[in-house]
């Protein structure tokens, strides 16, 4: 049981994003002291003093709060370590904290403030997926949809970026065909069906592989 709990100091943080708060507490008949982290932000909203005049007394329920908000703040740091080595939208960072160990109510609060102050901008990261994969990787625009589905970006997102790329996706299927096919693998109804097929799996529209079938022939 903890008891005789006690914010002791309150203190920025070098690059003042973060203040270090130091706890007294009684747990078992054991007097205990730590010092965590806590973003700026979270400890000014939730309305813990700055300036202590002396030990500032806080119950059993302010400091599981004050814990949890440690908690927070520790996978946003770690958030942003993960961005600076990968594009990753909320839900993928997200996914990659608690694959890190953090439970899952913290990483969510962790991505929600990482994309909420700039830190994911999903689409910008998605505008730029669209463009690689219809250019390099010569996918069509279904696949482009489901691919960044999976990588985690939101519906609107996708619907917006997809909505607004200037890709000409009749082309890009044409450029596949020319770069992957021969002009006999449409030589008769069989052949020409099982590729067909292969292009709609990339993505393609069948509308967009008959245009780009009468070019390439």
């Amino acid at each position: 049981m903890i008891k005789d709990t006690y914010l002791t100091a309150v203190s920025p943080s070098e690059n003042g994003e973060t203040v270090i708060c130091r706890i007294k507490y009684n747990e078992d008949g054991n007097v205990k002291m730590i010092k965590i982290p806590i973003a700026y932000s979270f400890y000014s909203d939730a309305g813990y003093p700055l300036n202590l005049d002396g030990p500032f007394p806080i119950d059993e329920v302010e400091f599981e709060e004050l814990i949890n908000l440690s908690k927070v703040t520790s996978a946003i740091n770690k958030g942003l370590d993960l961005l600076n080595f990968s594009i990753c939208s909320r839900k993928g960072i997200k996914d990659k904290l608690v694959m890190k160990g953090f439970d899952k109510q913290t990483a969510e609060k962790a991505s929600e403030y990482l994309d909420e102050y700039g830190f994911i901008d999903e689409k910008s990261q998605a505008e730029n997926y669209v463009m690689d994969m219809a250019e390099n990787r010569l996918f069509g625009k279904i696949r482009i949809r489901n691919e960044l589905f999976k990588k985690g970006y939101r519906q609107d997102i996708i619907d917006e970026v997809l909505g607004n790329a200037e890709v000409d996706f009749e082309e890009i299927c044409r450029i596949r065909i020319e770069k992957t096919m021969k002009k006999e693998d449409f030589a008769d109804k069989k052949t020409a069906s099982k590729n067909v097929n292969a292009l709609m799996r990339y993505g393609f529209t069948f509308s967009e592989i008959k245009t780009a079938l009468k070019e390439f022939k």
